[in-house]
Order: C-alpha cells, then structure tokens, then sequence
C-alpha cells in the first residue's frame, strides 16, 4: 500500500515512507494482510482498523489473537502509532524520529541502552528478561544519535 499522495504524484517522500511503516506495524499488530476481503470491496488495512478503534472492544478487536495478552497495553500504544503514521494528510504524519521515539516510550521492555544514548554508542543487546523471542532472531538495537537528521 502506498500513500495517497504518492498515487498522485509518483514521487517518494520520508512521510511516504512514514505512511508504509504504519502500515507495516497494523499488519504485525493485527495479523492482517493491508488488503483482505473481510475489510469490504475497495476498504484496506487502515479503514478497517480506524473504524474498529472508535470502541474500546473494537481496538481490542483488531491486535492479533495469536499475540500475548500480556502486553496488550504497549500494542495499544503503538496502535495508536500505526495510525498517527498512516493519516491521509502528510503534515500530520510524525517523522520517522518521531516514530522511533514514541516506540521507545511504548516499549515494555524498558531498554536503558536508549535512555543514555548519549553515554553508549555501541550496540546493545536488547534485554530478554520480558521479551524472549526477541531473543530468539539475535536482534540489537544501536542508540540513536543525536546528529542524525531527518530528510
């Protein structure tokens, strides 16, 4: 699924990219495809999710059965982030900094290798203690760095 504006123009933009990664992050929290038929002809991942979130049983609705209830709460934050990158208007899309900071304050984990980035610039190990099947892919987070800029 691409950006409405990028269907117009053809030209790719970060807020395109924003827009993408929103929807990639409804696909993981629901389990859904960006298009399937039980959303309606001509409905896609995004109509689906904004209209089941206008309840507090419909947001629970739409994450994905097979995920942990344990953390339902954090999958609720970044949700909500899912949405915030997927808005039809660009301007009111966050950057992707943004996006990466909000992910971290919804993070359960509580990984303080990125609240003293300033003081470690080497890989982290993601802590395994709550999230073991991070564990499982080897996956390291590297801390954000102050000099890196936005396009």
């Amino acid at each position: 699924m691409f950006a409405t504006e990028y269907a117009y123009t053809s030209k790719a933009t970060t807020k395109c990219d924003v827009y993408s990664f929103g929807v990639v992050l409804m696909e993981l929290l629901t389990g859904k495809k960006p298009v399937e038929v039980e959303f309606g002809e001509g409905k896609n991942i995004i109509y689906w999710v904004s209209c089941k979130v206008e309840t507090k049983e419909g947001a629970a609705e739409v994450l994905d059965k097979q995920l942990s209830c344990s953390f339902r709460d954090e999958m609720m934050k970044v949700l909500r982030i899912a949405i915030r990158c997927t808005s039809s208007s660009p301007a009111h899309r966050p950057t992707m900094n943004e996006v990466v900071q909000l992910l971290i304050e919804a993070d359960p984990c509580n990984f303080d290798s990125f609240k003293s980035s300033n003081k470690r610039k080497q890989p982290q190990p993601i802590s395994t203690a709550c999230c073991p099947q991070i564990g499982m892919i080897g996956l390291t987070v590297r801390p954000l760095q102050d000099n890196v800029k936005a396009t």
